[in-house]
């Protein structure tokens, strides 16, 4: 989304995504206004071990795709793009395709260091590819590459604390718990067991798919253990991640990146079964960072959970010196930089 927030107003802007997924709901009410949207019936490909049934839902997948290449090429008929930028989804396969095939510029930017399939297999065919990491290129054959990083919303290093926006008290530490935008049961449920061992803290859990929310409406605990806020989603996740003392995560490469920047503490537990194991990969590439402990899900307990989140609250006063915010703006202007190279090159054509 930075990458199209940051295209000029002299430019059409259209946003393809997936019917099936988060932006159903939440790229059509959010931008609907800023451009036009349109959701291919697309799902990504079910690997075993993913979901019970793994292969029904990876067989389903695959029928779908023929469906999902033609609206997407009717989708590129009919909107007559200059430039198809893909983020390596699985929904940007069809009109990357399309976009090759009827040689239309094409970019597609890597966020995490181990590359996704969708991004492995067409980097050889667009015209550019971006990464975050500069160890992705190892992964990649492009004719094109560049190193840019990845672009970080300026309103998450500008936010600043609101506890009441979010129903928290002012004089208690918080610790923001999410799994990314579909929220994750494993975190959710761990730091739910672990409420009467910090009950001088205070949680607010992102749960995703309405676990352990009554719908879209949040949900309080209160009583025995620490006071907890649970609502399925947050559109204002700079002001959440403001508002926390302490952060508990998946290693998305989005996430981590907004994390650094802020110096924001954290405690990463990278999901095993991500596509390619890229959030593993992600993770080793922290180090060891004095802002974050990294996790492996196999350990995870509410007992080493509230170790590691009394660890970081100790070293809190410490880290905050060292916060400096990083520019958000340089991956962003080097991918636009890029964009705009595509665009000069197809006016020279025409």
């Amino acid at each position: 989304m930075a990458i199209l927030e940051g295209l000029g107003e002299g430019l059409r802007r259209v946003y393809v995504g997936s019917r099936y997924g988060l932006e159903r709901e939440i790229v059509s009410r959010s931008w609907a206004n800023a451009m036009s949207v349109y959701l291919l019936p697309v799902r990504p490909l079910t690997r075993p071990g993913q979901r019970s049934l793994w292969w029904l839902w990876a067989l389903w997948a695959m029928l779908l795709l023929p469906i999902a290449l033609l609206h997407a090429l009717w989708v590129l008929l009919r909107t007559r793009p200059s430039v198809i930028v893909g983020t390596g989804g699985y929904a940007a396969f069809p009109p990357l395709v399309w976009g090759i095939l009827l040689r239309i510029p094409t970019l597609i930017h890597e966020q995490n260091l181990s590359p996704g399939l969708v991004n492995r297999l067409l980097a050889p065919w667009v015209s550019t590819v971006c990464v975050t990491y500069p160890e992705s290129a190892q992964h990649l054959q492009a004719r094109r590459l560049v190193v840019t990083g990845l672009p970080i919303r300026p309103q998450i290093l500008s936010a600043r604390p609101d506890q009441k926006r979010f129903r928290l008290y002012p004089d208690r530490k918080t610790v923001l718990v999410f799994g990314g935008s579909r929220g994750s049961r494993v975190l959710t449920q761990t730091a739910l067991a672990l409420r009467e061992d910090l009950k001088e803290l205070q949680f607010l859990i992102v749960t995703g798919d309405s676990v352990g929310t009554n719908g879209h409406s949040p949900r309080f605990l209160n009583g025995q253990g620490a006071y907890t806020v649970l609502v399925p989603y947050i559109t204002e996740m700079g002001s959440a991640l403001a508002t926390a003392d302490v952060v508990v995560a998946r290693a998305g490469a989005s996430t981590l990146s907004e994390l650094a920047a802020l110096r924001k503490p954290a405690v990463i537990v990278p999901w095993a079964g991500a596509a390619n194991d890229h959030q593993r990969a992600n993770a080793q590439r922290l180090g060891d960072s004095s802002w974050c402990a990294v996790l492996p899900e196999r350990e995870l307990t509410s007992q080493r959970l509230a170790q590691e989140i009394r660890a970081l609250l100790r070293r809190s006063p410490a880290l905050s010196q060292q916060r400096e915010h990083r520019n958000p703006s340089n991956a962003l202007l080097s991918i636009l930089r890029e964009i705009e190279v595509l665009l000069y090159e197809q006016t020279k054509k025409a």
